[in-house]
């Protein structure tokens, strides 16, 4: 099993015949409007999450250190409220439509993210019907502080996105992302829909990207790309 998978039948994965093409999709700052994992780190850990957030941005440390940084600061017995909190963000204009439409288009769409599974699963929850799979960061919380449990992550990354992406052979195959840690996962795509870091990325290393705000902006997009 795929490090940050749920349990599922193998017969769920997409056949290499279905041709309808795969959505990969990132959870914080994607499907949420904001990252909820460095909200959540900033509203419990006010003291110390800046310096991490800062080290993470300059590449100082990697994005898997300052995960496993981050996650290990915050008290196990918050779980709950920290649940609470990430159940509270808003989603991102669009996102419940998008899904309606990709079943429509028989067109799986995988939630990848680098986020905490129990707060991920919680927040997505009446979506999931619409989901093919979550993969998200198993979390550990039998000790006084949380620990983030990567088993067979890369050193770069908590949760191996383009590992997992890899995995499915249905193609196209289509990211939408936004940040540092979907960069390897949209290096892999045929097609990438990006905003922020991730599409000031993309830019400069002259790789295609097609921005985008909400999802109602990526449906109206995909005449352009020849999946419509």
């Amino acid at each position: 099993m795929v490090h940050g998978e749920e349990r599922q039948p193998a017969a769920a994965t997409p056949s290499a015949g279905d041709g309808s093409g795969t959505v990969f999709c990132d959870f914080d700052g994607t499907i949420t409007e904001a990252d909820t994992l460095q909200a959540v780190v900033q509203h419990f850990l006010p003291a110390s999450a800046g310096e991490v957030l800062a080290d993470i941005g300059r590449g100082t440390i990697s994005l898997r250190t300052g995960i496993e940084r981050l996650i290990g600061a915050l008290p196990s017995a918050r779980a709950d409220d920290i649940r609470e909190f990430v159940n509270r963000q808003p989603l991102r204009a669009g996102f419940e439509t998008f899904l309606l439409r990709m079943r429509e288009r028989n067109m799986p769409v995988v939630v990848i993210s680098s986020g905490m599974r129990f707060c991920v699963e919680a927040r997505l929850a009446p979506w999931r019907h619409l989901l093919h799979r979550i993969y998200a960061l198993d979390v550990a919380l039998d000790q006084p502080r949380m620990r983030a449990r990567i088993v067979d992550g890369n050193a770069l990354e908590a949760v191996p996105k383009a590992d997992i992406l890899l995995r499915y052979p249905v193609r196209p195959r289509i990211v939408i992302g936004d940040s540092l840690s979907d960069q390897s996962m949209a290096l892999q795509a045929d097609i990438t829909f990006a905003r922020d870091r991730l599409l000031t990325f993309l830019h400069r290393r002259g790789s295609p990207a097609i921005a985008y705000r909400d999802f109602h902006d990526i449906l109206r997009a995909f005449p352009s790309t020849g999946i419509a």
